[in-house]
Formats: C-alpha cells, structure tokens, sequence
C-alpha cells in the first residue's frame, strides 16, 4: 500500500501483507521513552516544590505561566514539523529509497528561520508582547527569557524527531534527559536564590541550544551536500505537511496558555497560581500517554508504509481499552487525593482553592484520549484532521472563556475559567474519537470495558469513604501506602475480568509465554 496522501479511510482499505509484529523493540522503545517521561515528570515535580516552598506563590505562578507561553509560542515556531520531522525520516528508513538526513537539512533550515524570526520580533517589540502575555508592559525581561527559550527547544526539537523518526529512542531519550531534566534542575539549584525567573529561564534556553549542538555532531558527521532540487523537494514536502498543522498545534498550546493569560489581566500572580497547578496535574496525567504517542507515530507510520493495516487495528484496540481504563480509575483517584497530593507538594497555602485544581481533574479522560490518539491520526492522514478538532474546540473555549469574564464575578473568575477548559477537553476528547473511529474503524468498547468501569467506581467510592470517615488531614505516607493497595486491587481486577489490554502487554512484556501465575493472588492468565 503507498503512503496515504488524501487523508481516506484506513477502514476501507484492504490488508495485502500480513506479518507478525514485532513487538519486543516495540515495547522496549516505550520503555525507554516511559523512563525518560518519568525522568522529565519527576524534574517538574521538583521544580514546582522547589518554587512554592522556597521562593514564592507569585514566582511559581511566573514560572508555570512562562512554561506554557513557551509551549504555545513553539506551536508556531516548529511549523508543524514536531510531527512531520520524525514521520518522514521513519518512511524514509523504512523505504530505503531516500536519504533521511536531508530531511534533517530541510527542517533545520525552515524552524531555525521561523524561530529566530519570532524571537527577534518579540524582543524588538517587547513592551507590547509583556502586556500582551503577562498583563504588565513591564515585564519586559520575560519576553527577552522567552525568546531565549523558544530558540532552545526549537534546536532541541529537530535534533529528537530527526532521532525519534529513526527509532533511535536511546538517543533520542538521553538528549531529552538532558535538556528537559538536567538543564532545568541545575540552573535552578543554583539560582533559585536569585528569585529572578526571566533569569533562570534564560539560562535554560541557552543550554539547550549548545547541548542539542553537541547531540547532533552524529548527524552532521552523515551529512552530504543534497541536490538543491532535492532538498528543495524534502522542504516542499515537509512544510506540505507541516504547515495546514501549525494552526492545531498552536490552538493545542493555547488551551493550556490562554487561561492563565487572560487571568493575568485581571487577577494578582499569585492567586492564578492555584489555576496553573491544576493545569500542570492535568497535563502530568499526560504525560503517561506521552511515550505512547512520541513510538507510535513511527512504528504506525512504518506499518501502514508495510501495509500491515491488521496489525495496525490489533494494537490501537488495545490501547483504546488501556487509556479509557486506567484513566476513569486515575480521575477518580486524582480528585479524592489532590488535596494531599498539593500539600505534599507545595505546601498548604494552595488548599483554599482546591476546587479549581478538581474542576481541571475531572477532564483528565477525554485529555488522555487526546494525547494517546492524535500521533495515530497524524500517522494515517496528511490531511490535518488533528488541526480541525483542536481549533474547534479552542472556538468552544474562547466562547466559554469570554462568557467567564463578562459575566462570572471576579471572586470565581478562575473557578469560571477551569469550568471553561472541563467542556471543551470533553468537546475535544469526542472529536478525537470520532475521527480515530472513522479513520481506523475502531470504537470505544463501552460494554467489554463495563466491569473495569465499575470496579474503577467502586474503588473510588472506597478511597472516598475511607476519607470522609478520617478525622485528621491524611499524610503523604498513608495515602501513597492507600493509593498503591486501591492500584494493586484494581489491576487484580482487571486481570480477573480479561481485560485484553493487560493481557496483551503482559504477553508481549513476558516473550509470548503462554501462562503466568500469580500463586500468591491465586491468579492465572492464558493467552490463545
């Protein structure tokens, strides 16, 4: 089957080749890109206490605010080619017919153009960008940090899509280590005292563009002087793609960006922190989807290059199943346990508005939908159908948002605000789904999932009547030592129940091993 280039339905299409998948490299590539996650999962954590405990609510609120500033503002400054670099250099190995360094050539050239660009425009307009983003034309130093910023993680990207499209994850995860973990604690640890952000975030930038320097010396040693018909051929091709994306991917950025702005300008720092941390709770919960989507947008893109369409079908199932299962149980847990997880975490200056951090809680389903579907959607279609869905739901949002600030009062501007972003990830989920199903004629199983569900529900009503029933604040030790004997029972029970997403992984994590017992939960599962 060739590459798809109109977009139609993978459902309609017939499987010629039919090969076994070969899911140990699979697997093992998730693997390392789930320990990297964790890596830059646990980094954040670590920097978000290590602001709301040592150095201020107003500079934590900074911090965050930037944070997604800079994710909304590389939205535009990679041209869509966050996912475009990697899928290309992916049919590129897996056709042996290009070179897939040129396409390293082309992007390079397209995103350190569009980033310098912007960056320059933002400094030599820096006034009006400060109160445009920060609500205050004084915060001229942020705009400067943030251009900084944008230039690190524009180089950091291409270097890891051109790595991540080779299924070169060690690579590509050691790189992402460094700039996203290293980088980051370092500069804080040593200039926390400081309490200068603009500062600190600065610095990150900088490093970050010497270090992906360094990470690319492999590449440039490959390289080859390409045609200039050919290279200009690859950057066609990349911008075909990669451009009709650029405004999902920004409208994407800005569902988590445009919040917290539009409060800037009307509320202090420090009390849209409250907003920031639920918004980064959220996207932590994301951030399990992560190693998913950053494997499968190449290994789907290689497989639908081989014509496995079957194989295709067999895991996306089960990956369904995995994310509308475990992140019903995850929500649940979330919100009953997010007061303890916030005073562990920043203190407990934060827990007077814990109904914002739980209005954010409760979109965590239809959020991981997104996350762990949209790689799929970009894989099967040039067609930026992902774009469509997101710029939808950003109209709903902006709509919401605007009805917040005109007619909620100013006490629940955030409340009204968190409200907002609940509708619109369920509008986005359902979007997500919709084109997934028309895509690769996969569905929700809402009745093979029904007794996972319930066991998720009635573990949370558990966890819930376990708190109301306590008469003093739960300790972070008794909850984890809690959490993890309500986890433990919920896989026991997915495993009794057959959940084939838990079976599937367990049989390709064991090398196809026919049965495995559990004597001490008098278990035994058994695979066709």
């Amino acid at each position: 089957m060739a590459p798809l280039k109109d977009g139609s339905l993978l459902a309609d299409r017939s499987t010629e080749v039919q090969t076994r998948p070969r899911c140990g490299r699979f697997l093992r590539d998730v693997g390392l890109t789930m320990g990297a996650e964790v890596l830059v999962l646990a980094s954040r954590v670590v920097i978000v206490s290590i602001f709301g405990r040592w150095v201020g609510a107003a500079e934590l609120a900074e911090y965050l605010l930037l944070s997604r500033i800079t994710a909304w503002l590389l939205a535009g400054a990679v041209l869509g080619l966050a996912v475009g670099l990697p899928r290309y250099v992916a049919r590129a190995r897996g056709s042996q017919q290009q070179e897939p360094t040129t396409y390293f050539q082309a992007a390079s050239i397209c995103l350190i153009l569009s980033s310098i660009v912007i960056g320059l425009i933002m400094i030599g307009n820096r006034r009006v960008f400060a109160h445009w983003l920060f609500g205050d034309s004084h915060r001229t130093a942020f705009v400067i940090a943030l251009s900084f910023m944008v230039w690190g993680l524009t180089a950091q990207g291409v270097v890891f899509g051109y790595y991540r499209g080779l299924l070169s994850m060690a690579r590509a995860n050691l790189l992402e280590v460094c700039t996203l973990v290293a980088v980051p604690l370092c500069v804080i640890m040593v200039l926390y005292r400081t309490r200068s952000v603009p500062l600190m975030v600065g610095a990150m930038g900088s490093l970050d563009i010497v270090i992906s320097a360094l990470f690319a010396i492999p590449i440039f040693r490959r390289f080859t002087i390409p045609e200039p018909t050919k290279l200009a051929h690859h950057l066609k091709e990349l911008l075909h793609y990669g451009i009709p994306r650029v405004p999902g991917d920004f409208g994407s950025a800005a569902l988590t960006a445009l919040g917290p702005v539009i409060a800037a300008h009307y509320l202090p720092m420090a009390q849209i922190s409250a907003f920031l941390l639920g918004l980064t709770f959220l996207m932590v919960t994301g951030y399990a989807a992560g190693p998913l989507g950053v494997v499968l947008l190449s290994k789907v893109s290689m497989m639908l290059g081989q014509n496995r369409l079957d194989d295709v079908r067999a895991r996306l199932k089960y990956l369904v199943v995995g994310v509308l299962e475990l992140s019903v149980f995850a929500c649940l847990q979330l919100i009953i346990f997010a007061d303890v997880a916030v005073r562990t975490w920043v203190g407990s200056r934060y827990l007077d508005q814990m109904l914002v951090i739980r209005l954010l809680l409760v979109a965590i389903p239809p959020y991981l939908f997104y996350m762990a579907l949209r790689s799929t959607i970009d894989a099967a279609s040039v067609k930026p159908l992902n774009a469509w869905n997101v710029l939808t739901a950003l109209m709903v949002y902006l709509l919401l948002i605007g009805a917040s600030v005109k007619f909620v009062p100013r006490t629940f501007l955030l409340e009204g605000i968190a409200g907002s972003m609940f509708i619109t990830l369920i509008v986005l989920g359902s979007l997500t789904l919709r084109t997934f199903r028309k895509l690769y004629d996969v569905s929700l199983p809402w009745a093979r999932s029904a007794p996972s569900l319930l066991a998720a529900v009635g573990l949370g009503a558990v966890a819930f009547a376990f708190r109301s029933f306590q008469s003093s604040p739960m300790g972070p030790l008794q909850a984890v030592l809690l959490e993890g004997g309500l986890s433990s029972a919920y896989l026991a029970l997915l495993t009794s129940v057959g959940s084939t997403w838990l079976q599937y992984t367990w049989r390709m994590g064991l090398g196809g091993r026919k049965s495995w017992s559990l004597p001490l939960l008098r278990l035994e599962i058994r695979y066709q």
